[in-house]
């Protein structure tokens, strides 16, 4: 096993999250963009703040609320993905 993966475990564990609820892979490539497209920094401020859009959605759909996201079938990791690829520095 990995450190990621068992940092991962722990962390999932620590936060309270169901065991797998972390897609590692998705977060890593999506780092990968960001930080190729724009610059190194620009991995974590992605990452979390497609993981905060994410949760708010969560939140509102667990209410019974529309998600509030653009009105669009692209999810938010779709999106930062999409900017980070018409992006020019």
């Amino acid at each position: 096993m990995s450190d990621v993966q068992r940092w991962t475990e722990a962390l999932e564990a620590e936060l309270g999250l169901a065991p797998g609820t972390v897609d590692v892979q998705a977060v890593l490539d999506l780092a990968r963009d960001a930080a190729h497209a724009v610059a190194r920094p620009a991995a974590p401020v992605t990452t979390y703040a497609v993981g905060y859009v994410e949760g708010l959605a969560a939140g509102r759909a667990a209410a019974g609320h529309d998600a509030g996201t653009a009105a669009t079938s692209y999810s938010p990791a779709d999106l930062a993905r999409r900017l980070a690829d018409r992006w020019e520095p």
